[in-house]
Parts: C-alpha cells; structure tokens; sequence
C-alpha cells in the first residue's frame, strides 16, 4: 500500500527525500497542471508556495521522476482511498453508472511501431534499393574507387537495414500479437477519431451520475469491445453493491460480456450496433430482428407465420478465437414459400442462429428501446470528463512506459479530478473539516489497536494553502 523510499543500505551522501515529500509536489503539480519532473524542478526553486509547501527542498528532476515511476500501485491507491472517502460522504449514490473508454497518446511515435503490412512494405522497399545499388555496382567503373565507395556504403545500410526488419519481424511472430512498438512495448496503434490514427493507451473510466466523480479506472491497451465485464465487476465490488446499473455505446456491445454481467446482477444499457447489410437478400421486412422469438416452444415465428424449430443441437460457431455455441433454426416451409426470393437464397430455406448469450443481448436491447432517455444521460456523466481533462488540462498524453506505470500516472490525474470536484461540491473550508474529523476518527481507531510502526496506513493530513489542501503521510 505504500510508496518506496529507495532500499535500507547505509550509505554515505545526504539523506533520501521522504516519500510524503515528492508525493505532496506531485499533488501541488498535477493539481496546477505541471506534470514532467524538469518543471517540478524548476518550480521547487522558484514558486513561492512550493518552496514553503516542500519546505525549501529543491529535489532534481531524476528522483522527482523516479517517485512517479516506482510507485504506481502507491499511486494507485491513493485514488481508490480517496474514492472510499467520497462513498462514505454520500456522493456516489447515483443510480447510474456510465463506461467508456478515452486514448491517451503513448511515449511512442507511429514510425516505431509495427505491424506485419508496415514490415512486408519496408522490406519490399529495401529489395528494392539492394538490387538497385548491386546492378549500379555491377555498371560502375572499376577504376572509380569514389563512387564504388558510396554505392558499398548505400548497399551495407539496406543489408542493415534489412536485417532490423528481419529481427523486429521475428519479435512480432514470437509475441503472437497483430502489431509491436519498439519504444514502449505496450503501446498500440488505435483511432483516436475519425481517420486519426496513434500509437495510444485506452483508459477505461466508470463516472457515478450522481456528482460526475470517477469510481474506476483501468488503462488498456486494446478497444472496448471485451471490457464492459471488468470495468461493471471492479465497480460493484469497490462500491459494495449487490447490483449496478451500467451505461455504455455501442463499442462495448459483446454478447459474451452482457451475458457476464447478467450473471452478476448488472444491469446493462448498451447501445446495439448496427448489422452490415452486403447482401440485398434478405430485404428489410424479412431481417433476422424481425423474427419473433418464443422462449417456451423454443420457436421463432417469421412474417408469414411459420415456425422456424431446432434440432436441439448446439453448434460450435468460431469467430478469431472465440467459440460460441449456437442453435439453428429452420423450417420445411420454406421450400414452398412463394417470398422465399425475399427472404433467403439458400436453396433449402431461411436459417436463423441462436447464440447461447442470446437472452441476455434481448433483454439489453429491450432495455434500450424502453429506457432511451435513461441511456441518454450517458454522454452527459461520463464525456465532460474526458474534456476537462484532455481539452482543459492538456493531459491528452501520457509520460511514462508500459501499463503498470501509466495506471500509477493515470492515479494522479484521475485522484486531481474527484479532488476539485469534490472541493467545488463542498467548498474548501467544509471539506477540511470533514478530512480533520476523518484524521480524529483514524487516530482513536489506532490508539484502541496494537499499532506495528512497520505497517504503512495512509492519513490525510491537512496544510493550509488552498491549492495544497490535501496531502498523505505514510506513519
């Protein structure tokens, strides 16, 4: 639970800086929106409120970094207990809880990251130039010991060339993944929107309706599709509620984790996607949606009245690699039907799938048709968070490598955000005396306990600038 303070050698040279030090100029920077070491530096040696906040300590730039770098569960855990504190002052009572997912660029540009296409196109190229400086070789003069000179110096730096794609090519099939980044491993090419592409992280949010605070984080580096479960779980676990209600768009609609979360009693408003139509068969009237499901004869019922029935048989149906089970359904009548040109081309007559999620995609979309002004208010709990911190505060990017940093770094950010909210919601002077009643309560707690010294248990503690109003100890 707590920060590290480097390793318990006796060494000679000054003492180490205290973790409740670098952790308090953090807090100052994040909070007034100075995020890289070398800034924080800077203002350790020239802002009048941080040199009394840090006591006149100026720490360099390299343990300023390394305090971030090296304790992001510490970090993290700093905004899961600040999230404790919020429930217990009532403000995450919201009914609703809104999901979404929000890229971060990564400390990783597009040329160093790869993908096989980006890989097969450079070597095509390289060949390309090897043969070129090989038949200029073979065309040049032999006497012209400049020009031979030039060409062999061309022609080693494609060879070289050529073997960094072969190794990075290498690393891409041993890693079994789609896509590498040579800079920062974790990263991934996503669309940030529209045609935009970056190398990014996916941040998985979870706001509460009721004051706008986020609950929940996770940074990712894949798309929303399968993260819908983890999120909805993580949040009624950390709330302590038997069932939540979960708003999400349509990137999260997965079959498989509706049907999760079902089992766990969240409720789920997620938008359907749209199913491509590349074939004019069937026309409008006679899509799959339209035929009506009959949970107790296990039938459904087309346009014309037939029932379409299984065989009881369930089928094992892979897409990449998921297996879901699937049941069919079809019906002899079809054979006859004079619309069966409308409805299928398949010579023995219309069949229709049933996945094993099915109940729970039904009940979702039924959820979203009859509820749509519930699953309007997602944009307005969750998209504005998004935009404070992105557009307002310029955090778009991210500063540290790999996803176990990037969750302590995104634990500052995101414990910066519920802190002003909640100090805008209370006003500053209520909520000291909320966090000073909260500090006596902890502290009779520990007087009744045989205490260990060793145990590291985080105490806010309050100073008096307004700008620095919160501050954690480790005793």
């Amino acid at each position: 639970m707590g920060f590290k303070c480097g390793n318990n050698k006796i060494i000679d040279g000054r003492p180490g800086y205290h973790p409740k030090d670098r952790l308090r100029l953090y807090l100052y920077g994040y909070l007034n929106r100075i995020r890289t070491s070398r800034l924080l530096e800077r203002e350790c040696k020239r802002n009048i409120e941080l040199i009394w906040l840090m006591k006149g300590l100026s720490p360099c730039f390299r343990t300023i970094a390394g305090f971030r770098s090296e304790n992001p569960l510490g970090l993290k855990n700093l905004f899961r207990h600040f999230v404790k504190m919020m429930q217990g002052w009532g403000l995450l009572e919201g009914e609703n809880k809104a999901i979404d997912g929000s890229k971060f660029r990564a400390v990783n540009s597009k040329k160093y990251n790869f993908n096989e296409a980006k890989i097969m196109r450079q070597e095509k190229y390289i060949d390309e130039k090897i043969n070129e400086y090989l038949q200029a070789l073979e065309q040049a003069d032999a006497s012209d010991d400049k020009l031979n000179s030039i060409l062999t110096e061309k022609l080693t730096k494609q060879l070289l060339r050529k073997d960094k794609y072969a190794q990075i090519k290498q690393k891409l099939v041993e890693s079994g993944v789609d896509q590498i980044s040579t800079t920062d491993p974790d990263a991934r090419s996503m669309i940030l929107h529209g045609s935009v592409i970056e190398v990014a992280y996916n941040v998985q949010t979870v706001v509460d309706s009721a004051h706008k605070l986020i609950v929940h984080y996770e940074p990712t580096n894949t798309n929303d599709r399968k993260a819908l479960f983890a999120a909805a779980l993580t949040t009624k676990e950390i709330l302590n509620k038997d069932s939540i209600i979960v708003l999400a768009d349509k990137g999260y609609h997965n079959a498989e984790q509706l049907n999760h979360c079902k089992q766990e009693n969240i409720i789920t408003y997620v938008s359907a996607q749209e199913i491509p139509r590349n074939n004019p068969v069937s026309t409008e009237l006679y899509y799959g949606e339209k035929f009506v499901y009959h949970a107790n004869e296990d039938v459904y019922i087309c346009h014309k009245g037939e029932q379409l029935k299984t065989n009881g048989r369930e089928y094992a149906k892979k897409y990449k690699n998921n297996i879901t089970k699937v049941k069919h359904y079809k019906t002899k009548a079809c054979r006859a039907c004079l619309v069966k040109s409308l409805c299928t081309n398949i010579p023995l007559g219309r069949l229709i799938e049933r996945s094993e999620y099915a109940p729970a995609v039904e009940e979702n979309n039924k959820r979203i048709i009859n509820e749509k002004e519930r699953y309007l208010q997602r944009q307005c709990i969750i998209e504005h968070v998004f935009d404070t911190i992105k557009r307002q505060w310029g955090f778009e990017h991210i500063l540290l490598k790999g996803l176990k940093k990037n969750s302590g770094e995104f634990g500052l950010i995101y414990f910066t955000y519920n802190f002003r909210r909640v100090m805008n919601i209370f006003g500053f002077q209520e909520l000291k005396k909320r966090l000073e009643r909260l500090i006596s309560t902890i502290l009779r707690l520990l007087s009744t306990m045989n205490h260990d010294r060793n145990l590291k248990i985080f105490i806010p503690v309050m100073n008096h600038s307004t700008f620095n109003a919160f501050n954690y100890c480790i005793i």
